[in-house]
């Protein structure tokens, strides 16, 4: 796994980026196909941030923790890192038991034309960003453990009961809402 390391108003030592390689590379217990991890560690005025992304091949792990000493947000932020790692493999390893069905891939038509960035020709608002992603049939408790898992706000998935699309969200309030199409 590639880990690599940023400072933020800070020299970074050898004795530094060592201990944070070791930590980082230690997640590889979990999973053997971490692709790289990405390690930003910050000095303010009376507290040292570290903050840490690691790319599987499917998934990506991030976590932010901050202390009044560096050594120890490092190890903050790899503890979360961890047992987000931990939920990942056990939510995997009962997904693979629980699989008795398969729902076919859901595929959109290919017209053959690239969609314009302006939504229309007399709006004023512009998409800046288009994203693909394959759409894994789940439960709505396993999108609700992935969106937390990710640290999203919200959560697109097929539901594996119904074969729809639908989100998950976190509302304002701290509960969870359900987004379903009707049809």
């Amino acid at each position: 796994m590639q880990v690599n390391i940023t400072a933020r108003h800070l020299d970074l030592t050898p004795a530094l980026a060592s201990y944070v390689r070791k930590k980082v590379e230690r997640c590889e217990r979990y999973f053997d196909h971490l692709v790289w991890a990405q390690v930003i560690l910050t000095v303010e005025k009376y507290r040292q941030v570290a903050e840490i992304v690691i790319h599987a091949a499917k998934m990506t792990f991030r976590s932010k923790e901050e202390s009044i000493d560096l050594y120890a947000a490092i190890d903050l932020a790899l503890d979360k890192i961890d047992k987000q790692l931990k939920k990942h493999k056990e939510i995997s390893k009962s997904n693979r038991k629980a699989k008795a069905s398969k729902i076919s891939k859901l595929s959109m038509p290919d017209t053959g034309k690239i969609p314009s960035l302006k939504s229309d020709e007399n709006s004023k608002h512009m998409i800046s960003e288009i994203k693909r992603f394959d759409v894994k049939p789940s439960t709505v408790s396993e999108a609700l453990d992935e969106m937390e898992l990710l640290g999203y706000k919200f959560y697109m998935f097929l539901n594996a009961q119904t074969s729809q699309i639908n989100v998950v969200y976190k509302r304002d309030n701290g509960s969870f809402g359900l987004i379903e199409p009707e049809m």
